[in-house]
């Protein structure tokens, strides 16, 4: 039987993925922080629901976008998702591998970090898309 933390954030991929954002805020701590690795324009740090839906649901987001869950892993407070997004911004096509570590508490998502494996090849593509723009 899986941990009931997978399930919850599996729901939450999959509510994400339908575009379901009032699924997706249900599952959000009023409190949410949610930090991007890197030295993109999406690295750093947002705090609230409304500021990490923003970003998650925004109109900016990558044409032809696909997400690939590899594995996931859980504990009664985190849960651990390694994956692969990929996509196009523009002309310019993205391959990003990171992994994704979530914290929970009473059934919400408190906190999450972002840790992207090509933080450099990230950065570079949106320079490159915002060089043409």
């Amino acid at each position: 039987m899986p941990h009931a933390n997978i399930e919850l954030v599996q729901r939450v991929y999959g509510a994400y993925m339908q575009g379901d954002r009032d699924a997706v805020r249900a599952a959000f701590d009023p409190g949410i922080r949610w930090h991007n690795s890197g030295y993109d324009p999406t690295a750093g740090t947002l705090d609230g629901p409304d500021a990490v839906l923003a970003y998650l649901m925004g109109e900016n987001h990558m044409e032809d976008y696909r997400l690939e869950v590899i594995d996931i892993l859980a504990s009664d407070e985190r849960v651990a998702v390694v994956a692969k997004t990929s996509g196009r911004i523009g002309d310019q096509a993205l391959v990003n591998q990171f992994v994704q570590l979530l914290h929970l508490r009473d059934g919400r998502v408190v906190e999450v970090w972002n840790y992207n494996w090509d933080q450099r090849g990230l950065a570079e593509a949106f320079a490159a898309v915002a060089a043409i723009a």
